[in-house]
């Protein structure tokens, strides 16, 4: 992780996704942080200690079975802001995030706002929010009994605000399935008129009143 001193490149973001705009809380102490390409952000090991606010790239959050194998558990893009569920529980959790591009995030020190943001109102919102966003995905990745196809259908009607594909690997990753089964899931959704093909790799769910 490197801190950068580039108030204005700060400013730009913060404006671009809103960010102050999440908060009450006046005059907060924001800074830009990087972290390369394969980065561990956070881990069991490094508790967090800011919220982080993703403004370029992408991480994976998965986890590890006692065989050493690793699973998926979110992969976020831009504008996705990491460190509600800790700062809620005031803990770590038994998971790992790794930057898949170079990632750039603005960062908040948790401690520090504390007794601040626990008043904030409009951060407090935000905050349940995005909490309930996330138990959403775990919750549709943590039943075994539901095919890939009833998953991949859920996840883009209730999870994905724009209900676009963005990729086979992006599917196999949020959904835990294998490639072969995401695509032959997206074929027969393709044939059927469920899914369009929108681009390159990108499938959009369609909604039958509009198609």
């Amino acid at each position: 992780m490197r801190q950068l001193s580039n108030p204005r490149l700060l400013a730009r973001m913060l404006a671009r996704w809103d960010i102050s705009g999440r908060f009450d809380t006046p005059a907060l102490d924001f800074h830009l942080v990087r972290f390369q390409k394969g980065e561990l952000l956070v881990a069991p090991f490094r508790p967090m200690d800011s919220f982080l606010f993703l403004v370029e790239g992408r991480v994976n959050i998965y986890g590890l079975r006692e065989d050493g194998t690793m699973f998926s558990v979110y992969l976020v893009g831009q504008g996705t802001m990491l460190g509600d569920i800790e700062f809620v529980q005031k803990g770590s959790l038994p998971f790992y995030t790794e930057a898949l591009d170079d990632v750039l995030c603005v960062s908040l020190s948790m401690e520090r706002h504390r007794a601040a943001l626990e008043k904030d109102v409009r951060f407090l919102n935000f905050l349940l929010r995005s909490v309930a966003d996330k138990f959403r995905l775990f919750s549709l990745i943590g039943q075994p009994a539901q095919s890939v196809e009833e998953k991949l259908v859920t996840f883009l009607r209730e999870i994905q605000p724009d209900r676009t594909l963005h990729g086979i690997g992006t599917g196999v990753m949020r959904l835990n399935c294998s490639r072969s089964q995401l695509q032959r899931v997206v074929r027969k959704l393709c044939a059927e008129g469920t899914l369009r093909k929108v681009g390159k790799g990108k499938y959009r769910l369609i909604d039958p009143g509009k198609a």
